[in-house]
């Protein structure tokens, strides 16, 4: 059954992240699988990348009772390698793509089916050696999004859109009575708001010019989520970009011919100082 599935997955590194914020997080040491153990230590996350992929893709099933309504998701897996190796603090949150449930209580089902599949895989990694931070045994938390796509589905959950090129915008919340056309207008718009309100030129900053412009690639996912930020420029700018950008809501996700797809748009944000 699993040849006549089409299941796609990317790995976010929460650490990773966490590490370019915090300037106390300077050595890290991936947690190690087994079968990583003779790999030399700089190659240690992309051997644990890599084995974890390989370890879904071994183990994946698509629910049964899933398939029998022909039901597609994105599920975000949440968990952490403990301090002893072990898998913890498992969770997984599902978005249903292209349909849409009048009632809350058939939603939550739907959803659970593919949450309970994501976890059963996870819940069958081996046990590892923990990861280091600094030199001492810490847990790494992780997240990944794995996707659940029928074979008869012509839709393509891999690819991302430019804005320009999709029918509909990914909406803000409570967004009514726009076309299509107008609906790209409004997000840059919105987009544009929410930086203004959020955005703060860095006080202890250095840099002596007056302005200062990052460029800010965002990626929408197809469940209107926003998982990537890639910033440009001067990188206590950067940071601060990606702190106002991270504090934007969930979306209703970009649309082609009425299927959920994710879309990237880039904005350049200015900085000024005020005098």
């Amino acid at each position: 059954m699993r040849k006549n599935i089409i299941m796609f997955l990317f790995i976010t590194l929460f650490q990773f992240t966490f590490s370019q914020e915090s300037q106390l997080v300077q050595d890290e040491e991936f947690p190690v699988f087994p079968i990583c153990s003779l790999v030399p230590s700089s190659m240690q996350n992309i051997c644990f990348e890599e084995t974890i992929s390989e370890h879904i893709a071994n183990n994946f099933v698509y629910p049964k009772a899933a398939m029998d309504l022909e039901l597609q998701a994105v599920v975000k897996v949440f968990f952490e390698i403990d301090k002893n190796g072990k898998v913890d603090k498992l969770f997984a949150k599902a978005s249903l793509v292209g349909v849409k449930f009048n009632e809350k209580e058939a939603l939550l089902e739907a959803n659970q089916i593919f949450e309970q599949a994501s976890i059963d895989i996870m819940n069958k990694l081996p046990l590892m050696k923990p990861g280091k931070i600094n030199g001492e045994v810490s847990s790494f938390p992780f997240d990944i999004p794995i996707i659940y796509r029928l074979p008869s589905s012509t839709n393509d959950f891999t690819k991302v859109y430019p804005l320009d090129s999709v029918e509909w915008a990914p909406l803000f919340p409570e967004t009514k009575n726009i076309s299509p056309e107008e609906s790209k207008i409004y997000f840059k718009k919105r987009i544009a708001d929410h930086i203004k309100k959020y955005l703060r030129f860095p006080r202890k900053s250095k840099n002596l010019n007056d302005q200062v412009i990052v460029f800010v690639e965002i990626i929408v996912e197809n469940d209107g989520n926003i998982y990537e930020i890639t910033a440009f420029g001067n990188e206590e700018f950067r940071k601060e970009a990606e702190r106002v950008i991270k504090k934007i809501p969930s979306l209703e996700p970009g649309l082609i011919n009425d299927y959920p797809v994710a879309i990237s748009y880039t904005v350049p944000i200015t900085f000024n100082r005020k005098k």
